[in-house]
């Protein structure tokens, strides 16, 4: 995902950054654009495939992506 994402943006390479994360237990890139959280981008695994790749960009989600949620019933 990061060479695909470095590839489009090549002319912002040098201000982009991306981390491997887990998001929902699925791996994820956190991309960040001059520092700032920008997206959020997470792939669905079915028998060794990537069978889904979704992005999030929300500012109000992102706002929370760090931080880890509490569940409860």
């Amino acid at each position: 995902m990061a060479r695909l994402i470095t590839a489009g943006l090549a002319i912002f390479v040098d201000r982009m950054s991306a981390e491997l994360v887990q998001v929902n237990g699925w791996p994820a890139l956190l991309l960040r654009f001059d520092g700032e959280i920008d997206s959020v981008m997470s792939v669905r695994v079915v028998e060794g495939l990537v069978s889904g790749m979704y992005t999030v960009r929300n500012p109000e989600k992102l706002s929370r992506i760090l931080r880890e949620a509490s569940l409860s019933r």
